[in-house]
């Protein structure tokens, strides 16, 4: 044990276990890192004040204290402080700084291969310097380095801690009444704590599937001991949330204003697929992942907050939460589009081939549920729990449709071709231009090599103004870049049935320079 831990890292040691002195009553913790904690307890005057260890990670101007009306706030100052803190010994020096006084032999540095021991008491220890004085049984006083004592043997049992100074950035708080004690309440925002909300969804019929949602709470903040915790579905306006507040440094803000902070591992995300199982209301014989419930949530104004309730999340951990679960409607939805292949005003050609184009394969999902969706990973199941999808699901508000996206539909085929149909030279003149015009024919082939009916919504996008679409498509026009020829859009909505084939066409005429 020659090789000790230098001394001077015993603050840096102690500032990591300092503990705070007000015990959280609620947090709520928003899904861009950061989360609002309230604080309330009591705190005991001495000398007039009340000493509070400052939040490290307190979001600029978002700190705020308060008092019962018996006795109010004079004032606070915000400085450094050496305060006395208790840990852990973890070394050789640092059980001997917490056992003085008590019967040791301590074995120091050979000299010339020979080991080197004494028995007695160590009588005095600087922590900051190393230096320690140890007085033998035979009442000899030995002045020497820590660093070199490499083992230490007490007759009893040694106490496993030490306590030494520590300076931490503290409130100096004084109230108006010098009495015993002053009830406090603290509210401040607070980086380094985030929410993370997943989905899962089983398909159970063609119609109904069960959506299952959970919270992972990554917590880099402050220790939670059966604290009320609400998870925020909403984006809140937090102009600075990327600021410390002023009273956490020691230096000017004018050179800090621009230092965002970066929330550190707080900001490492974790998307996890791991799906919360719970037994809680699971009669013998029901399967997993039937029974529903509701986290108790409340909407308030353009927020809705889960209430989970009071938990324990230890400080540098995660955990995992069940939000809610519960039948959900949907139905197949297949979505194919097919870009401008031709686009005549610039490359005044017309491919010949015939080309394909994919037709995706979705979920239209109904919010049936009491509460909103938030945006957030889904991962799809079948009802024979086999993998279907991962994708993402979008804020869904309650009643409203979602799609979430399955896969490529591989036994559905769309191709387009086109061709010229009539071409007019001289069409239209403006200011000392000329421009001669083209009409083109589209084709559009779906094929369905399914055992089953489906509807295809298809987009087809083009350069010109849409003369005739056949099958009730929806034409939508705006004005393009080149001005002359409009933007165009038409969209079908395609009832195939089992292996069946349908052909849709159009037509549209482009002006261009010759």
């Amino acid at each position: 044990m020659k090789n000790l831990l230098p001394c001077f890292l015993i603050v840096n040691i102690l500032l990591a276990n300092a503990q705070t002195v007000l015990p959280i009553k609620k947090i709520t913790v928003f899904k861009n890192a950061t989360a609002m904690v309230v604080k309330e307890g009591t705190a005991n005057i001495k000398d007039g004040t009340v000493k509070l260890p400052i939040p490290e990670q307190t979001l600029y101007g978002t700190y705020f204290i308060g008092s019962g009306k018996d006795n109010a706030v004079k004032s606070m100052v915000f400085k450094n402080d050496t305060i006395k803190k208790k840990t852990r010994a973890g070394s050789v020096w640092q059980y001997m700084a917490g056992n003085l006084n008590k019967p040791v032999t301590i074995y120091y540095t050979p000299t010339q291969s020979v080991d080197k021991s004494a028995t007695g008491k160590v009588t005095d220890y600087d922590l900051y310097t190393g230096i320690v004085r140890f007085t033998t049984d035979a009442g000899k006083n030995m002045v020497m380095h820590v660093g070199n004592i490499y083992q230490a043997d007490f007759k009893e049992d040694p106490s496993a801690y030490y306590t030494a100074d520590s300076i931490k950035r503290m409130i100096i708080l004084k109230p108006e009444k010098a009495t015993d004690n002053i009830s406090l309440q603290q509210v401040h925002m607070t980086g380094g704590i985030n929410w993370i909300p997943s989905y899962y969804l089983k398909l159970k019929d063609d119609k109904t599937a069960r959506l299952e949602m959970k919270a992972t709470v990554e917590n880099y903040a402050e220790d939670l001991n059966e604290t009320e915790t609400e998870l925020v579905v909403g984006s809140p306006q937090m102009s600075n949330s990327g600021k410390q507040d002023p009273m956490t440094y020691d230096y000017l803000t004018v050179a800090n204003y621009d230092n965002d902070y970066s929330g550190g591992r707080a900001k490492t995300y974790m998307q996890s697929n791991t799906v919360y199982r719970t037994d809680k209301g699971i009669a013998a014989g029901d399967a997993f992942f039937e029974s529903n419930f509701n986290t108790q949530g409340e909407k308030t104004g353009d927020m809705y907050i889960y209430k989970l309730g009071k938990i324990n999340l230890p400080n540098q951990s995660k955990g995992t939460f069940p939000i809610f679960a519960g039948t959900v409607e949907y139905k197949d939805k297949y979505e194919g589009s097919i870009g401008d292949i031709t686009n005549y005003y610039s490359t005044r050609f017309v491919p010949t081939e015939e080309k394909t184009f994919d037709i995706f394969h979705s979920l239209e999902i109904k919010n049936t549920s009491p509460v909103p969706l938030t945006t957030a990973s889904v991962m799809v199941v079948n009802e024979k729990e086999q993998f279907v999808a991962q994708d993402e699901l979008k804020y869904t508000p309650v009643a409203a449709s979602t799609n979430v996206r399955l896969s490529k539909a591989i036994d559905i085929i769309m191709k387009n071709s086109e061709e010229e149909k009539n071409r007019e030279d001289n069409a239209k003149k403006i200011g000392k231009v000329n421009y001669s015009k083209v009409i083109l024919k589209g084709t559009l082939n779906v094929d369905n090599y399914q055992n089953k009916e489906v509807t295809v919504s298809i987009t087809k996008n083009l350069s010109g103004t849409v003369l005739s679409q056949n099958s009730e498509g929806k034409v939508a026009k705006q004005n393009s870049y080149n001005y002359i020829n409009s933007s165009s859009e038409i969209k079908w909505e395609v009832k195939l049935g089992a292996n069946d084939k349908k052909v849709l066409s159009y037509e549209y005429e482009v002006y261009f320079i010759p």
